[in-house]
């Protein structure tokens, strides 16, 4: 039996994210921030976890952590709606199998669960890269010359990553 933890705020997301996934065969069971979660793990013994970064009465690493601790073999799915770098990293040593930023389909999710920890294919830190010059990108316009600025980079070398597919969806 699958059994998912989906540790958000935002009610009619978590809500939203719980029918979605019971669609797709998991027991969902809805916390709305850390403490919550932890009186969760309690009674529960989750395979899987979505957790958000952002949570009212602290930080989604430290649901991490707890359930790195007390859920060996949990696979958790860190959500962010403001990707960076350092908490990604910060996250995958906490525990976490994958990093996405929202908002993320369905069909994402699930695959995230399903292979985040089988197979690591996919570099979440990549992806928050990729992310991050997106946002830049369309902060500017699509100006490269002033995305490279604004990133540290030179023109060309961001010139060479967006025609390789290397930090652009």
């Amino acid at each position: 039996m699958k059994t998912v933890m989906i540790v958000e705020d935002d009610a009619v997301y978590r809500q939203a994210l719980g029918r979605a996934l019971h669609r797709s065969g998991y027991t969902p069971i809805e916390a709305p921030g850390v403490e919550a979660a932890r009186h969760a793990l309690a009674d529960a013994r989750p395979t899987h976890a979505v957790v958000d970064l952002a949570l009212p009465d602290g930080s989604g690493i430290d649901v991490v952590r707890a359930l790195t601790d007390q859920v060996p073999g949990c696979r958790v799915v860190l959500l962010t709606a403001h990707g960076t770098i350092p908490a990604t990293v910060e996250a995958m040593r906490a525990g976490a199998c994958d990093v996405r930023t929202k908002p993320i389909s369905t069909d994402a999710l699930v695959l995230a669960l399903e292979t985040a920890e089988a197979t690591h294919d996919h570099d979440p830190l990549d992806q928050v890269t990729a992310d991050h010059v997106q946002r830049v990108l369309d902060a500017v316009d699509g100006n490269v010359s002033e995305a490279a600025r604004r990133l540290g980079l030179h023109r060309r070398t961001l010139q060479r990553r967006i025609r390789s597919g290397r930090c652009i969806k």
